[in-house]
């Protein structure tokens, strides 16, 4: 009466695929595929002092992108909504560009004691 388990429709059938089985699934996260990057801590000093400035390069375009947004609310009701959530996104974007920003910048002083 239940559903029946994969492994006795393989035995019935052992030429065909289960039921409402397509492709074999991967067990592959959406976040191992985007190739993340190592940590500030694993980093060597030459690729630190580079995410540094691209993390400073990055958190001046988010609050530019920012400040544009806020700059510019919506005449007609009807828009607001989704200028807020657009200035939402835009805050958003700005408060991870800042922590990974200040990531870099507590290794680099953390080094910077050490030595």
């Amino acid at each position: 009466m239940g559903k029946k388990r994969r492994r006795d429709d393989e035995e019935e059938n052992p030429g065909e695929a289960p039921h409402g089985a397509g492709a074999p699934r991967e067990s592959v996260s959406k976040k191992s595929k985007k190739g993340r990057e190592l940590h500030v801590s694993e980093l060597n000093s030459e690729d630190l002092e580079d995410r540094e400035r691209a993390a400073a390069e990055d958190l001046r375009k988010a609050r530019a992108n920012q400040a544009a947004m806020r700059s510019d609310p919506p005449q007609k009701s009807s828009n607001r909504i989704n200028w807020q959530r657009e200035v939402t996104r835009a805050n958003n974007t700005v408060h991870r560009a800042e922590q990974s920003y200040n990531e870099v910048k507590r290794e680099i002083e953390r080094r910077r004691r050490q030595q």
